[in-house]
């Protein structure tokens, strides 16, 4: 047989992508149709359809493999959840939309440094002086780079 085995959650991902990229390309052809080559639409048709072929043979693939664990699905998901989601990105993702949420209200120096902050205290478990200092020296490069080389208005 094959030395691959499935990883909990990869067939269904597999399944997800698929259907993923039929949707791509169902946009892609909603821009311009397929009227020629140099349509607008011609591109993304393109990689939409490179995306869908390749995933209906990497689906094909995973039919033929087997599980690691045949197990059933809700503890086969449960296990995908852990292996791609651990708690730490979970909780991190949570930091990312609460520092979108607070852009506006704070405007995008205090939230951006209280993001930095909070982001280097909860990554790297580390002691404040080092995580401020950082997170000092960050939002000023940020600040200098865009504000005056890019000169772009920040929130």
């Amino acid at each position: 047989m094959n030395d691959y085995n499935l990883r909990p959650g990869e067939g269904l991902f597999s399944w997800l992508l698929l259907l993923f990229s039929l949707a791509v390309l169902y946009q892609a052809y909603q821009i311009s149709g397929f009227e020629s080559v140099s349509s607008p639409g011609a591109f993304p048709m393109a990689a939409g359809a490179v995306m869908f072929f390749s995933m209906i043979m990497i689906v094909g693939k995973n039919l033929r493999l087997a599980k690691l664990n045949p197990v059933g699905v809700l503890a086969e998901l449960r296990q995908a959840r852990a292996d791609v989601l651990p708690s730490v990105v979970v909780i991190y993702i949570g930091v990312v939309a609460a520092y979108m949420f607070l852009i506006e209200p704070l405007r995008f120096l205090p939230s951006t440094f209280i993001f930095l902050l909070g982001s280097l205290l909860f990554l790297m478990k580390g002691g404040i002086r080092q995580a401020l200092g950082i997170s000092l020296g960050g939002l000023t490069l940020i600040y200098v780079v865009f504000h005056y080389i890019f000169q772009v208005i920040l929130p």
